[in-house]
């Protein structure tokens, strides 16, 4: 076999794997799966790969060369362009990228699992964009963090249709308030209640801990049966009483901690009246809850990445998160543009979750990451415009 039909087959193998194992979600990554789709023996797709961890260094090699030239080439194209055509050509272009190359980027999410902050490589490149945005166009590092997790929802929206992945330009510059907003939200009350809710309920039960850490260990794919046995000093045959296996185990305890967060939510956006300051509880609850617990966090990343389903977790959902904000919806205080209210609070949380994210990489004070938070509320009412008059 001469080198250059052997390089060949090697991309068809890569290629290969970014689409069976990522169907999975890169949790089941079976060698015997990848060698049928490629009709061959298990023992002849040794030939070009020595092992799986081969196959995924080379992987992450591909994705790497090809998000770095695209980050590359992104960072030319925007250097001569200023305002609105920035904002739209970068915008446009993460949407066509992520649209075209999702396989490859959820390999990287997954082969960096364990990063808490996320690879160096990204938060190179995203500081480089933030100070060009903030250079040609006025835009301020959150406001490139919104964009983004108002990016990502575009693309991931259910029956997405070409006329609706572009108005994300209504959402950019118009935000979801109504005309009629009067009133700002009580915000540092609202931080200052928050930062004192008690959270005792998700250490309370030993087995849920064991799971926790074990994840917390393993980064989720390693966990087993049996190391979560030893971790809370059973046998493993006494864990199946509980669980018939790891996935119902973690499908199982994740359940539950969601169930605990929605109880807590519950209880905190009842007590405010005032649809505004409703609106910016959840924001000010998810963003404190994970401020003050970061390993939680980086715990539901991890066990999220073996792609668990939860049984009736939309009912949940349902019952904890959207009936509260019918109220706000009600009052007049929002425009939907069309979306779902569950769409809606869907990227509050993403947007809050990455705001988080990045202020606990970079070992933000408290005073900051809630000026943070504050400034997503205005993104998310009242558009780019709302928050540059406060700059």
């Amino acid at each position: 076999m001469s080198k250059t039909r052997h390089e060949v087959k090697k991309q068809e193998i890569l290629e290969s794997a970014f689409r069976i194992w990522g169907g999975c979600r890169y949790m089941k990554t079976s060698l015997s799966d990848l060698a049928s789709a490629q009709n061959l023996t298990k023992q002849a797709l040794y030939r070009y790969f020595p092992s799986k961890e081969k196959i995924e260094q080379a992987m992450e090699e591909m994705a790497l060369e090809m998000y770095n030239r695209h980050a590359g080439a992104l960072l030319d194209r925007l250097t001569d362009l200023a305002g609105d055509e920035f904002i739209e050509t970068y915008t446009d272009e993460i949407i066509d990228f992520i649209t075209l190359k999702r396989q490859y980027l959820g390999f990287l999410a997954y082969r960096y699992r364990k990063h808490s902050n996320g690879p160096e490589f990204t938060r190179r490149h995203m500081k480089a964009f933030s100070e060009m945005a903030m250079k040609n166009a006025q835009v301020p590092d959150v406001g490139l963090r919104f964009l983004n997790s108002l990016t990502f929802m575009m693309v991931h929206r259910k029956k997405l249709k070409e006329n609706q992945l572009r108005d994300w330009r209504i959402i950019w510059n118009e935000g979801f308030g109504s005309d009629s907003i009067v009133n700002q939200p009580d915000f540092d009350r609202l931080l200052n209640e928050a930062s004192v809710v008690k959270y005792d309920a998700f250490a309370e039960d030993p087995l849920m801990h064991a799971v926790f850490e074990t994840v917390m260990e393993e980064a989720g794919n390693g966990v087993t049966m049996g190391k979560v046995a030893r971790k809370a000093r059973l046998t493993k045959s006494s864990l199946y009483n509980y669980w018939p296996g790891k996935e119902a185990m973690l499908s199982d305890v994740l359940g539950r901690q969601i169930a605990i967060f929605s109880r807590l939510f519950e209880e905190f956006a009842a007590k405010y009246n005032r649809p505004e300051d409703r609106f910016f509880a959840y924001l000010a609850f998810t963003g404190t809850f994970f401020r003050r617990t970061p390993e939680i966090l980086n715990y539901l990343q991890r066990v999220m990445s073996y792609g668990i389903r939860i049984p009736h977790v939309k009912d949940m959902l349902e019952k904890s998160f959207i009936k509260p904000m019918n109220s706000v919806l009600e009052s007049g205080l929002l425009n939907l543009h069309g979306y779902e209210l569950g769409e809606l609070l869907g990227l509050v949380n993403l947007a809050g979750v990455n705001e988080i994210k990045y202020h606990l990489t970079e070992k933000s004070a408290r005073i900051r990451i809630e000026q943070g938070l504050k400034d997503l509320y205005l993104l998310i009412m009242g558009g780019i415009s709302a928050l540059r008059r406060t700059m």
